[in-house]
């Protein structure tokens, strides 16, 4: 069991040689779950989200980081929104991206009991600063940071904001807003590519593009690491787009 640090979190103690898993790893970890799942008709709607999800990041991997790093991008948010995406029924289409992600944020930490997003936020520590640095998306972001009030989860009342400490998010727990903060600036640089507010491969966005691909790589292994371990039987929403049965 592992044992705690300041924020009562569990210090990182995992079986797999930590995280985020490559690939290969990934797929190791996932099949036997997932021939058991399948073969006793169980969490059908997980094995659904995480098949989707691989399939994507398995093409993003494919993706030459010079020629295809917007597809590189792209793909690995679709692997994300695999994950999160609920269907919502009174509107008879997917919530927000937004919403989706907040919702999946809290979830998913609920059930990191071996501490791995603590493993990947240190390992990442250097490259979200250098995103929340970047002029653009500071200029983009400036006024929200000041009118959000993003509070820890141990309920000491203290203020996040993208200029905390290492050790003040681990200490106070901020997982949460740190995690919200970083996803809502690779969802801005995604939008930005699929809602036609960049060319091809400019030289304008590469470096922000660059930074939201290396952490959203990290951070989706991560969530399904999670997922497949601890979370598989909880309920993760309406599938959208269920596929339909043979």
């Amino acid at each position: 069991m592992p044992t705690s640090n300041k924020s009562g979190r569990p210090k990182p103690v995992d079986a797999w040689g930590g995280a985020p898993l490559n690939m290969t790893t990934l797929r190791k970890l996932w099949k036997p779950r997932r021939d058991a799942y399948s073969k006793a008709h169980l969490y059908e709607e997980v094995r659904v989200r995480i098949h989707r999800a691989l399939t994507w990041l398995e093409f993003s991997e494919r993706c030459d980081v010079r020629e295809d790093l917007d597809a590189k991008l792209i793909a690995q948010w679709i692997a994300f929104t695999a994950l999160t995406s609920q269907w919502n029924k009174k509107t008879n289409a997917p919530e927000s991206d937004a919403a989706a992600m907040r919702l999946f944020i809290r979830q998913i930490l609920d059930h990191d009991q071996d501490g791995l997003m603590q493993m990947v936020l240190e390992t990442n520590d250097r490259a979200a600063r250098a995103l929340f640095e970047d002029a653009y998306l500071a200029k983009q972001f400036k006024s929200r940071e000041q009118s959000k009030n993003s509070k820890s989860r141990d309920g000491s009342g203290k203020t996040f904001s993208t200029k905390s400490t290492m050790e003040d998010i681990l200490e106070h727990a901020q997982f949460e807003p740190w995690l919200e903060a970083v996803l809502e600036r690779v969802l801005f640089v995604r939008n930005q590519l699929v809602h036609g507010g960049s060319t091809y491969n400019s030289r304008l966005n590469r470096v922000a593009v660059r930074r939201a691909s290396s952490l959203l790589e990290h951070l989706v292994a991560c969530f399904m690491q999670i997922l497949m371990e601890h979370g598989y039987t909880d309920d993760w929403g309406d599938l959208c787009y269920s596929p339909l049965p043979d």
